[in-house]
């Protein structure tokens, strides 16, 4: 999970900086919300769950969320669909983050498995709040995109598996993939939830 959560950070950092590519923000000023993308929704999960903020311990994480921030801003010059670019990387980078926050939670005794499923939710979403934000951008979640329901599924199916069977290795992987995959599913076939569904003026 330790890998997981590195791969993560690099691509919640590059999302950070992809969404801002087209406004003429210098590198300093990408990295920064690149890294504050990739930190944000661990940071919100350690302190929820009162553990010392996981960046603090290993800067690792750091030097992981500057170095894709980096690389992420001089490879938009070439990326031809930017947003699009932007959707995939969000959908791998909160799959990976709430999986790893889900198993965090369900490794303390102190968690039950529904809370688990619930830091999981607010961890993948965390970073990608964040970055909208700070980029003044509307945020995922408060569109009718098909966003957070990928990852309460794949978080409740992770949390499932392990809770059935323990010993169950490919369990991540599946929480994880399943996440990408529907999330990727409605990017790709432009779902939207369900009218009825759907808060109107």
């Amino acid at each position: 999970m330790y890998l997981v959560e590195l791969f993560g950070t690099a691509v919640f950092a590059m999302t950070g900086v992809i969404a801002v590519s087209k406004r003429g923000l210098d590198v300093i000023g990408a990295l920064i919300l690149g890294l504050v993308t990739a930190v944000g929704g661990g940071t919100v999960r350690d302190v929820l769950m009162r553990y010392p903020v996981f960046w603090f311990q290993d800067f690792s994480y750091v030097w992981v969320a500057l170095i894709g921030g980096l690389v992420a801003f001089f490879l938009t010059a070439v990326i031809q669909n930017v947003q699009r670019s932007l959707l995939y990387l969000d959908a791998v980078g909160a799959a990976l983050f709430a999986i790893a926050a889900a198993n965090k939670a369900l490794l303390d005794p102190g968690f039950s498995p529904p809370v688990a499923v619930i830091l999981g939710l607010m961890t993948g979403i965390g970073g990608g709040l964040l970055r909208d934000v700070l980029a003044g951008r509307p945020t995922l979640l408060v569109s009718k995109e098909i966003y957070a329901t990928p990852i309460v599924i794949g978080c409740a199916a992770f949390v499932t598996l392990r809770q059935l069977m323990p010993d169950f290795q490919p369990a991540a992987a599946v929480g994880t993939t399943l996440i990408i995959a529907v999330r990727a599913l409605a990017i790709w076939f432009h779902l939207e939830m369900p009218g009825w569904l759907v808060k109107r003026d």
